[in-house]
């Protein structure tokens, strides 16, 4: 008996130590990849790592039909309010922020106001006025799971 016992007593034990990931109750913890695409081109973007960002990947995808303004950007707006941490900031074209929590500025030119960091688009300055400079444009923000 006491040869049983100290045969089945381990396999029980183990048995109730399982990996509780997967269960429920545990949170799943998504990584989320997320394209931009300015009038159907995609754009390779290096995206900051903060709550902003994280809140977009919430409300993901996100269609913006932006307006130019002030003749160094794009803007419009995300239709509500998320997380932000504003801060003056001197921006270069190419940069891409969120403004006062509810709009998204994307710029071909520089400025400086108070801004939270989103992103940045990699082209050359040619490149973005030739794709920014312009009366409106559309913005596409979509996402999927790494």
């Amino acid at each position: 008996m006491n040869k049983l016992l100290s045969l089945i007593l381990p396999m029980f034990i183990l048995a109730s130590c399982t990996n509780k990931t997967n269960s429920p109750e545990a949170p799943i913890d998504k990584e989320i990849n997320m394209t931009l695409s300015i009038d159907n081109q995609e754009l390779d973007v290096y995206w900051e790592d903060n709550d902003s960002v994280n809140a977009i990947k919430e409300i993901l995808p996100l269609t913006i039909n932006m307006h130019q303004y002030g003749g160094f950007e794009q803007t419009g707006s995300i239709g509500q309010s998320i997380v932000r941490n504003d801060s003056k900031i001197n921006v270069v074209p190419g940069d891409i922020v969120l403004y006062n929590g509810n709009a998204i500025s994307v710029f071909y030119n520089n400025s400086s106001w108070s801004y939270t960091r989103l992103g940045h688009i990699n082209l050359d300055n040619s490149e973005l006025n030739a794709l920014l400079n312009k009366p409106s444009v559309t913005f596409v923000i979509k996402g999927e799971e790494k």
